[in-house]
């Protein structure tokens, strides 16, 4: 099966899981989230993260898209500062399509790979791309594709995730292409540059966000038992799968970047 095949299989079925939805309380997110405003939650993480990405947004009024919207709670969080019908949501599956369309029914949503958008040139106000880009085939053509469809001054926000490089084989199994594997902060900033951004600003977010979604994860067994979502021998079993994960993701993860840049007026 084709790795593009592999990936949407297996986000189908994760992204839609029994755990998943419990941990993100049904909301429909599948992120890391933001924990540096005071978030109890992992859904509340989820939305402070969207919320984030949108406060580096210089225009609101316009047309904007959203790239990997996965299920449609990033889609559905941005209708709150953005006129629903002002909003397209993209994504490569059509099962996380419909969900979205159902999560978020005033926007609009279409099939469509990142790095191929079928839009006219100057299009959009804004791009959003939630913790998505490092599947890309590659980042580097999103970010030219992305500068294309922007009007000048438009603006590009993201979530991204920088990988420790001593981790390659295992990181390409989880659908992250060598070619999406920038060791440095300076590399990725440059590679903005170079695809034609400018107002280029990369913020270091590794603590707030992969460190309290760990911290979170590694707890939440325990915090489901004491609210009465697990029984004892459920919290028993999924604990040291949680903090297995948390363990991997910290080995695995080197940076958490929150990123803003602007097409050039």
């Amino acid at each position: 099966m084709p790795t593009r095949e592999r990936m949407i299989r297996f986000y189908d079925r994760t992204m839609r899981g029994l755990n998943p939805q419990r941990f993100y309380e049904n909301s429909g997110f599948y992120n890391i989230g933001y924990w540096g405003g005071g978030a109890k939650s992992q859904r509340e993480a989820s939305e402070e993260l969207v919320d984030q990405l949108v406060a580096r947004i210089l225009d609101k009024g316009g047309p904007m898209l959203d790239v990997a919207c996965g299920l449609g709670a990033s889609t559905q969080r941005l209708a709150l500062t953005f006129a629903p019908d002002m909003i397209t949501g993209i994504n490569i599956s059509d099962t996380q399509i419909a969900d979205a369309r159902i999560r978020a029914p005033d926007c609009t949503f279409q099939v469509m790979n990142a790095t191929e958008l079928d839009f006219p040139d100057n299009h959009f106000d804004a791009v959003i791309c939630v913790e998505s880009a490092y599947h890309f085939d590659t980042r580097d053509k999103f970010l030219e594709e992305a500068l294309r469809v922007l009007k000048p001054g438009g603006s590009l926000v993201m979530s991204d995730i920088l990988f420790r490089t001593p981790f390659n084989a295992l990181i390409e199994i989880g659908h992250v292409s060598a070619a999406n594997l920038v060791p440095r902060i300076v590399d990725y900033r440059d590679r903005l540059a170079a695809a034609g951004l400018v107002a280029i600003d990369v913020t270091d977010a590794t603590s707030f966000c992969l460190g309290g979604f760990r911290k979170n994860l590694s707890r939440w067994p325990s915090a489901e038992r004491r609210a009465g979502r697990m029984d004892l021998l459920q919290s028993l079993a999924a604990a040291p799968i949680c903090g297995l994960l948390a363990a991997c993701i910290g080995m695995v993860c080197k940076s958490y970047l929150l990123v803003s840049a602007r097409k050039p007026s």
